[in-house]
């Protein structure tokens, strides 16, 4: 019986496991030698984790399952608060803080084979009347979104 159940259990589980591990989207960010300047004397190495996830999900909720992977290059970024580097490295500076924030990325899609079937560009610097509304990264994340969405109309399907 507990034989039984044991490979009930496991047949069970490859069989929702395959098709979302069949479909995950792959996504790799590598940063420009301005951004990555920026993330290692400014902003912080931890931040890395921050914008990966922000890039992870608006590629995800433009694409869908239609990309196997895509190569992403944070050209610039600029935060629109201190981040937890800059309040330590600066005393004076608080949450408050605010300025404009933005971004320039680029990107390449391909398929399950491997081919470039598509590819987008997007550069956007925010306005200084939203800045003391916003968090660490708005205006990174708002760039993302929308080349995400940009990438997504230069891929077919």
């Amino acid at each position: 019986m507990v034989k039984f159940f044991s490979a009930a259990a496991l047949l069970l589980a490859m069989t929702f496991a395959s098709p979302a591990s069949a479909g995950q989207l792959q996504v790799n960010v590598t940063y420009g030698e301005k951004a990555q300047e920026k993330i290692e004397k400014t902003y912080g190495v931890r931040e890395k984790a921050v914008i990966q996830e922000m890039v992870e999900s608006s590629l995800k909720e433009s694409l869908g399952d239609r990309v196997a992977r895509v190569d992403v290059v944070i050209h610039d970024l600029t935060a629109n608060r201190p981040t937890f580097k800059e309040l330590g490295d600066k005393p004076g500076l608080s949450m408050q803080s605010f300025g404009i924030g933005g971004a320039d990325v680029s990107g390449k899609a391909y398929d399950a084979a491997g081919n470039l079937i598509g590819e987008a560009r997007y550069d956007w610097t925010g306005d200084i009347i939203w800045a003391d509304t916003a968090w660490v990264w708005s205006d990174t994340d708002r760039t993302l979104s929308v080349f995400a969405r940009k990438l997504a109309k230069a891929v077919p399907g």
